[in-house]
Formats: C-alpha cells, sequence, structure tokens
C-alpha cells in the first residue's frame, strides 16, 4: 500500500522534491494550513446587499476574529465544506460573499450557508452577542446540506437570490 501511495504522490510532486520538506511542511502545502487567518478570509471577501461598515458586518469579523480556531474550522465547514483556508489569497478558487440576510426581525433567524457558492447569508444581528450566539448555533449544529428538494429548501429558494 505504501509502494501505491508514492507511486500516486509521485505522479503529483517529483519524488526527489519531497525530502526538501518536513512532513509538517508537505502537509500544509497539500492541506492548507490549520490555523485560520481570519485576515486572509477577509481580504477574500466580496460583499452583496451589505457593506464591511455595516455594524451587523463589523460583529461578525469581531466574533470571528475572538472566536477560537476550532470555532473558525466549524465556520469554515459551515459555509464551504472545508476545515481549512489555502494558503494565500491568490490560491483561493472563489472568493468568501457575505450577503445580506432581509428575514425580520432579524435577530431571531440563523445565518444561512451556501457551501457550493462559498456564502454566507447573514441577518442584521443588533448585538455582537446575538451575533456570537447565532453562529456557534449554525456552526455546531446545522450540518445538513443537499436539502434542495425538501420543504425547508424549497421554501428558502422562493426567498429570492440576491446577485
Amino acid at each position: 500500500m505504501c509502494e501505491a501511495m508514492l507511486r500516486g504522490l509521485a505522479s503529483v510532486v517529483p519524488i526527489k522534491v519531497l525530502s526538501l520538506f518536513s512532513w509538517e511542511e508537505l502537509a500544509e502545502f497539500t492541506c492548507g494550513v490549520a490555523k485560520i487567518d481570519v485576515q486572509l478570509l477577509r481580504s477574500v471577501t466580496e460583499y452583496s446587499g451589505c457593506s464591511s461598515k455595516d455594524d451587523h458586518v463589523k460583529y461578525f469579523w469581531t466574533a470571528m476574529s475572538e472566536f477560537s480556531n476550532e470555532e473558525r474550522q466549524a465556520f469554515l465547514r459551515f459555509v464551504w465544506s472545508r476545515s481549512r483556508l489555502p494558503r494565500m489569497k491568490e490560491s483561493f478558487s472563489q472568493r468568501f460573499k457575505l450577503q445580506n440576510c432581509q428575514l425580520s426581525p432579524p435577530d431571531q433567524y440563523y445565518p444561512v450557508a451556501h457551501t457550493c457558492f462559498f456564502s454566507l447569508e447573514l441577518p442584521r444581528y443588533s448585538s455582537l452577542e446575538i451575533t456570537k450566539e447565532k453562529l456557534r448555533y449554525a456552526i455546531f449544529n446545522c450540518s445538513a446540506i443537499d436539502a434542495d428538494d425538501t420543504d425547508v429548501g424549497l421554501a428558502a429558494a422562493q426567498m429570492g437570490w440576491e446577485e
């Protein structure tokens, strides 16, 4: 089995080059960085229906900065089905899209993620504490995906998609 793995790896990376890296460096190159860099995520974010100056967006970024790395990884799984970011801005295959969610009253709703689009619909929460509470609940308790053909998925689709 090890020889098969080595042949597979050699088809992507020349074996002679592997000796230049530690196993930790090689894991980071192939899997991404385990420590989530909030500033890197912020640098690849585009906004839709909101801006970085909006209070609820500021609460979001403050929450992300104050979250533990485990919480940040859970957030990435929630919005992108991954637990690590690429190493640098240029390596992102798509930008993170932060969208305004128009549901009212906003403090009663949870954020909605679209993993295929690396996006998050964020209600206009009234405080940092509510933002953290709603995000934490969503990232640790809302793991179902591919619910497009369910009643809930169809209802969500009828809310519209903002370009």
